[in-house]
């Protein structure tokens, strides 16, 4: 599950609903992202880097296959 996706739409204070609205989806294509039945585009990564004010890395922190090495020179 990609946590850090869901973690920063509670902060925000946003439903899943509202979300997948701001991004241009359907509510189900938000479900397979989250649980990744499905992969992010990476237009959808950016507009929720921008919408949350993080960076892309972090959003897909706790991924599967996903590493974090520790060089990130944002």
């Amino acid at each position: 599950m990609l946590s850090s996706i869901e973690a920063e739409r509670v902060r925000n204070r946003l439903t899943k609903e509202a979300l997948a609205r701001q991004l241009g989806v359907s509510l189900k294509t938000y479900y397979n992202w989250i649980n990744e039945e499905t992969d992010v585009p990476s237009s959808a990564l950016l507009k929720m880097s921008k919408v949350f004010k993080v960076d892309i890395d972090y959003l897909l922190a706790g991924a599967v296959g996903v590493k974090d090495t520790g060089n990130f020179a944002g």
